[in-house]
């Protein structure tokens, strides 16, 4: 038998009905396949989505690609070598792939405002043309009211959580107090008021409650006693994944100085293992699923191959090997799993790319089933206003939208293991072929 012919007949016991059930089977099969896979294609667009906000986020923000600092052996050894050639700097902006560098200093600070609540926050240094410098920072860095203005010596930036729970906005000063080192190496706490110039928000509630921005030279004037603060060099390169390269070649050129370099992968590692797991765990429970499509495949070709006993009976009485016969339930099979995965990945790329319009339309869907219930209601008693229904409300969730990143690679991945478990499970249910006689089979035929 020819594989055109042996595709032929797999492609006609799919489209045949079956002799009691039609095509309910194949069709419940299909459509549990494409269910599993849409459902899986949305809900890891949406963590991905989730997720790679929150790294870009301390990527891009807080830990940078790359960060070179001064060793804490090299600074014991030569405690007045804090700040390194200009040429050092230069040779690692001159790298074919850094993008961008800048020195900041970062120490942990109380602020206060109007409220007189002192919140605890995390106090960074940056260059007053930190926008300039980092673009991709600058368009992490949305800005709600005022503007990253950080020459003024008294200028500061404040995330908006922040602003809210202190009662600051723009013009408005508030205090911030650290600790210093002073003339005899004791810790000093040293206490300065800054004018609020900005109010930014990155989405991510973290840096929104507890970051502030101020100039290199107010962080020296203020805690440094003058005298200018150990840099912290933050390294933008063109692809943070490519960061084994970019970490030996740096590498050479700041051990020289006494300084070391490491990568984003080595910060809040924990918190990037506990997503990956999260991930990792989603699509095994959502990947459940078609284990028990796959069952049901199994069964309904079980099925499929005792109801064609005869025709299987005379295929193999004219010469044809089992092992071809099988095949036809296996192209079956393989046909529902293709069928089932393509329907349910576009049915999935077209939810996860537009699932906040997705979500608008069973929120006005909702929202017009309770307005008509009250309306109802109405008529008999009479009763208060309530809130409009919302899935990710903001009193609640710390999301304006629902992030959604596809990537394709997954959305293959998907597919094929979904593909894979009807193949399986229909090669299973073939290999009853093998048991069957034809003499025993047709002998009252």
């Amino acid at each position: 038998m020819r594989p055109s012919v042996t595709l032929l007949v797999a492609s006609r016991y799919f489209r045949t009905r079956r002799r009691e059930t039609g095509n309910a089977s194949s069709i419940l099969s299909v459509a549990g396949i494409a269910v599993g896979v849409m459902t899986l294609t949305v809900v890891l667009a949406v963590m991905n989505g989730f997720q790679l906000g929150f790294i870009e986020n301390i990527v891009e923000i807080s830990s940078y690609h790359l960060q070179v600092q001064r060793d804490a052996r090299a600074a014991v050894a030569e405690p007045g070598a804090d700040r390194p050639d200009p040429s050092f700097i230069a040779r690692i902006r001159g790298l074919p792939f850094v993008k961008a560098v800048v020195p900041f200093v970062e120490r942990q600070a109380l602020v206060e405002g109007p409220f007189q609540r002192p919140r605890a926050c995390q106090l960074r240094a940056v260059p007053p043309e930190l926008f300039a410098v980092d673009p991709v920072q600058a368009s992490m860095l949305s800005m709600r009211e005022g503007s990253f203005e950080l020459a003024g010596p008294d200028s500061c930036v404040v995330g908006a959580e922040l602003a809210a729970v202190t009662g600051v906005r723009v013009g408005d000063s508030i205090s911030l107090t650290s600790f210093a080192a002073g003339t005899d190496g004791r810790p000093v706490p040293r206490r300065a008021a800054f004018r609020v110039t900005g109010v930014f928000r990155t989405g991510y509630w973290d840096f929104d409650i507890g970051l502030v921005f101020i100039s290199l030279a107010s962080a020296d004037r203020v805690f440094g006693f003058g005298v200018p603060l150990p840099r912290t060099y933050g390294v933008k390169i063109a692809n943070r994944f490519l960061d084994g390269g970019a970490l030996r070649e740096i590498g050479q050129i700041v051990s020289a100085q006494g300084y070391t370099v490491e990568s984003w992968r080595t910060y809040n590692r924990s918190f990037f293992d506990a997503l990956f797991m999260e991930k990792l765990m989603m699509m095994v429970l959502v990947g459940l699923i078609f284990i028990v499509v796959g069952f049901n495949v199994f069964h309904s070709l079980r099925r499929s191959v005792h109801e064609k006993m005869e025709e299987i009976a005379v295929l193999k009485a004219v010469g044809i090997p089992p092992g071809r016969i099988q095949a036809i339930f296996v192209l079956e099979g393989l046909l529902i799993g293709l069928a089932g995965a393509l329907t349910g990945m576009l049915a999935g790329l077209a939810i996860a790319v537009n699932i906040n319009g997705v979500f608008a339309v069973v929120e006005a869907v909702v929202n017009g089933v309770l307005a008509a219930a009250r309306s109802l209601a109405s008529l008999f008693a009479q009763g208060g206003g309530q809130e409009s229904f919302s899935i990710f409300s903001p009193a609640y969730f710390y999301l304006s939208q629902v992030p959604s990143r596809v990537f394709p690679q997954e959305a293959f991945f998907v597919c094929f293991f979904a593909v894979l478990a009807c193949t399986g499970a229909a090669w299973a249910a073939a290999r009853a072929v093998s048991r069957f006689r034809p003499a025993e089979v047709l002998r009252y035929e």
